[in-house]
């Protein structure tokens, strides 16, 4: 209770901006650990479809598709380089609607290369996984900037 009689406090004196930025970091914190965790997927999928290891591709599928069903809601108003670090370009939330799209495909396309995986048909795997790629690098291109 007391917990809370400050956080109102402080959003009494300070107005919501002042409590509000350290949640915009974390949701930067969150949005940076799910595509480390997204990269990371993608890679064990690519180096499984080369070992033609099913199994595994299969493992990072399930995985990247449960991500791109999050992803989305990574990029809320206010989580752009006016919170903090990020390599999310400020124009994410200047075009919503191109984003939008860029992450329907992305997420249409992890359901695609899932069912691949789940079917076992290594030529459907290469190529819902090339489909896939594409609609990372479509977004990376637009809307990512680019590593020190």
């Amino acid at each position: 209770m007391r917990d809370l009689m400050l956080i109102a406090s402080a959003a009494a004196l300070f107005g919501t901006a002042a409590i509000a930025a350290p949640n915009m970091l974390a949701v930067q914190k969150q949005r940076h650990q799910g595509y480390e965790q997204l990269g990371k997927a993608m890679r064990a999928a690519k180096q499984a479809i080369d070992q033609g290891n099913g199994g595994a591709v299969k493992g990072a599928a399930n995985q990247i598709a449960a991500l791109s069903s999050q992803a989305p809601r990574w990029f809320p108003a206010g989580s752009g380089p006016e919170a903090g670090k990020t390599h999310a370009k400020p124009d994410i939330w200047q075009n919503r609607a191109d984003f939008d799209g860029k992450m329907r495909n992305f997420g249409l396309a992890a359901q695609a290369f899932q069912a691949a995986a789940n079917g076992g048909d290594m030529a459907a795997i290469k190529a819902a996984h090339g489909k896939l790629g594409q609609t990372c690098s479509a977004c990376h291109q637009s809307y990512r900037l680019k590593d020190d």
